[in-house]
């Protein structure tokens, strides 16, 4: 009768789930530096509606890889096909969202934004034959951007402007590369 018992229960050997991933579509092209600045004009996803009806959670979070050691490689142009369009995301819009996030962070490399403006505008005292006050631009050297500043904020506006109406949202991950160099990855979640 000892036969029809299971095994003894053990604890070794335990693994753990396989890790999720949509099916993507990779959309990169190498060495392909889009010359446009970002939201001029703003994406056609910033105005169409939103579904009427988009599930929440419906899909794990999944992560998009920076293309190179840096920002201004941009990230890799990966399509999660069947995902993003039940949320009202077309592959344009996408692929528009990821090459904007390597324009901007190569514009602010260069000194300038791709979200704001660089120069504030401050009143100075001016005196001159029009003795009284004029005013004049200041340039404001702690108003400097970096490209993963940027970056944040460029997701951030796409977030308020597309994304989080169609339960999504986009953050961007810092994690430690190898030589203590950081490394980039966009971690995208459904609400």
């Amino acid at each position: 009768m000892h036969e029809d018992l299971p095994p003894p229960y053990t604890q070794s050997g335990t693994t753990a789930p396989p890790i999720w991933e949509p099916h993507f579509i990779d959309l990169s092209q190498p060495s392909s530096i889009v010359l446009r600045k970002p939201l001029d004009p703003p994406p056609d996803c910033f105005s169409t509606p939103s579904p009427l009806r988009v599930k929440s959670n419906d899909f794990p979070p999944f992560r998009i890889p920076c293309a190179g050691n840096q920002l201004a490689d941009g990230f890799r142009i990966l399509y999660p096909s069947g995902l993003l369009e039940k949320h009202g995301i077309q592959q344009v819009d996408w692929m528009r969202f990821l090459e904007d996030l390597g324009i901007s962070a190569r514009l602010a490399g260069q000194g300038l934004s791709a979200v704001g403006s660089r120069v504030p505008i401050t009143a100075l005292p001016v005196r001159g034959i029009f003795g009284t006050r004029a005013t004049g631009a200041v340039y404001d050297s702690q108003f400097l951007r970096s490209p993963r500043d940027e970056v944040q904020t460029l997701i951030s506006v796409w977030n308020q402007s597309a994304f989080e109406r169609r339960k999504l949202r986009v953050t961007l991950q810092i994690k430690g590369g190898v030589d203590n160099r950081a490394t980039y990855e966009l971690l995208v979640e459904s609400l």
